[in-house]
């Protein structure tokens, strides 16, 4: 007798499902970093199968070892090399006119260039202190060496020096691809369960619910790898390029030596005698236009209160007169 069609797709889904039983690892086990995918089999072993119910759980499992079951071997040989660079400038200015000078030359330099771009940009002038500033910038890896605004800041006299840091980024760049391979797969596996569970009955509503959490699951880990790719490809593929610059303090002879604490404490003293006569002169001017407005009105205030003054005695001296006729009656 010929079996139905749902108790042939139950059974095949089970059959897949026990797979997980035999120790097959998943494709979580990835964390991102060198380790390297462990590849599986590429067949499926046949198994004898009851009529039983398959869950919507072991409907994700089976998904994930068939897509897991195809996942690109890792590390091949012949793959290309990866390398971030990273380029690291410092310089160091007497004054402040040729630091501008040069940071602004760099800037302009690279924005009227086609592959650089800057990432970041700022430079500090105080009105009292030293005037610095930093230059991000990111070059084609192909022009970098040739590139205008790294030619500007390695000709500057200024360049105090120089450091190069490149950190090798091929392991995860074929890890993340073998890792996106096996998630597209899995998630054309669970796309094919889907789109087959939508003629599940009622009671099977809730298997097809899982299938479609797992699936928008899948879909999202793919989306982050494709970011995380994209974001490898891009440092690989260009130069990271930081200038900094920095106006140089320069530092007194006697600042040395057994009298260097006493020359320090004479400075400190004096610079603290001046700012407190700073703050004088900061009160003097703050109170001044009060002044010149409160002794106007004070000799105003002081003309006015003579009457009003007159007026009260004057008042207290004939209540008191009135009085005085009484007690003597």
């Amino acid at each position: 007798m010929p079996l139905c069609p749902s108790f042939s797709f139950r059974a095949r889904l089970l059959g897949l499902g026990l797979l997980v039983a035999l120790g097959l690892s998943g494709c979580d086990a990835f964390d991102g970093g060198d380790a390297g995918m462990t590849r599986q089999g590429e067949g499926f072993p046949s198994q004898d199968v009851s009529a039983k119910d398959v869950a919507g759980e072991a409907m994700v499992r089976q998904a994930d070892i068939a897509g897991s079951a195809r996942t690109p071997e890792a590390g091949a040989e012949g793959v290309e090399s990866r390398v971030e660079e990273r380029r690291h400038y410092q310089l160091q200015f007497d004054t402040a006119e040729p630091l501008i000078a040069v940071f602004h030359e760099a800037h302009e330099a690279c924005l009227g260039m086609s592959g650089c771009q800057v990432e970041q940009g700022r430079l500090s002038t105080p009105r009292q202190g030293l005037t610095s500033g930093t230059l991000v910038m990111r070059i084609d890896r192909a022009q970098v060496d040739q590139a205008e605004p790294v030619r500007r800041i390695s000709e500057s006299s200024g360049l105090s020096g120089v450091e190069i840091t490149r950190q090798d980024r091929t392991q995860q760049i074929i890890d993340i691809e073998a890792r996106l391979a096996q998630q597209i797969v899995l998630r054309e596996r669970l796309a094919e369960l889907a789109q087959e569970g939508r003629g599940f009955s009622e009671r099977r509503i809730q298997d097809l619910l899982q299938v479609e959490r797992e699936l928008a699951r899948v879909q999202g880990e793919i989306e982050s790898m494709q970011g995380r790719q994209r974001h490898l490809s891009r440092v690989t593929d260009s130069v990271s390029v930081t200038a900094s610059f920095q106006q140089q303090r320069w530092v007194e002879p006697h600042q040395y030596g057994p009298l260097a604490p006493l020359w320090r404490a004479l400075d400190r003293s004096v610079s603290l005698f001046f700012e407190s006569v700073g703050q004088v002169i900061l009160v003097v001017v703050f109170l001044t236009p009060w002044l010149v407005l409160g002794i106007p009105a004070l000799w105003l205030l002081t003309r006015l209160w003579r009457p009003v003054r007159r007026g009260i005695t004057r008042l207290g001296q004939r209540r008191r007169a009135r009085r005085t006729p009484r007690r003597d009656d």
